[in-house]
C-alpha cells in the first residue's frame, strides 16, 4: 500500500467520523425533543383523566381536588411545553373547575375559573372570545368522546 493510499483512507476515514458524529448529533437531539414531548403530553393526559373520572364520578369535593392536582401539574409543565398543548389543557381543567363550583354553589369561584379557562384559550386564540357555554359543552364533549375511546 503506497503512501498516498494510507493519506486517502485516514483522510477518508476522518470525513465518515466528522459526517456520522455531526449526524448522531442531530438525530441524538431530534430524538430528545421527541422524547420531551411524550414525557410531557404522558404526565398530562394522566392527571387528565384522573380529573375527568372525579369530575364525572365522585363528589364536588373529590373532584375539585382533583382538578386543583391537574392544574398544579399542569402550571409546572407550562414552561417546558413548546406547542401550546398544555395551555389549552389548563383552560379546559380550569372550565372543569368552574363547573364544579357552579355545582358547588360557589358562584365567585365559578366564575374566577371559567375567566381563567378563556385567558389560557384567549393566548392560543387572540381573535376568538369563548362563551361560558361554549367551554363547558366543549368539555362535557370530549370527556363523553373520551369515555367512548376508552370503553373501545
Amino acid at each position: 500500500m503506497t503512501r498516498a493510499m494510507k493519506v486517502g483512507i485516514a483522510i477518508a476515514a476522518l470525513v465518515g467520523l466528522a459526517v456520522g458524529g455531526g449526524e448522531g448529533i442531530y438525530q441524538t437531539r431530534r430524538l430528545g425533543g421527541a422524547t420531551e414531548f411524550v414525557e410531557v403530553h404522558s404526565i398530562s393526559s394522566a392527571f387528565s383523566d384522573f380529573a375527568v373520572q372525579q369530575f364525572k364520578y365522585a363528589d364536588t369535593a373529590h373532584a375539585r381536588e382533583a382538578v386543583l392536582l391537574q392544574i398544579s401539574v399542569l402550571q409546572r409543565l407550562e414552561p417546558i411545553d413548546h406547542d401550546f398543548h398544555i395551555g389549552a389543557e389548563l383552560g379546559w381543567a380550569y372550565t372543569r373547575l368552574g363547573m364544579i363550583e357552579e355545582l358547588a354553589g360557589q358562584k365567585e369561584a365559578a366564575r374566577a375559573a371559567l375567566d381563567q379557562a378563556r385567558a389560557h384559550f384567549k393566548l392560543l386564540q387572540p381573535h376568538e372570545e369563548l362563551t361560558d357555554d361554549q367551554m363547558k359543552n366543549t368539555v362535557k364533549l370530549m370527556d363523553d368522546a373520551w369515555d367512548r375511546v376508552r370503553l373501545q
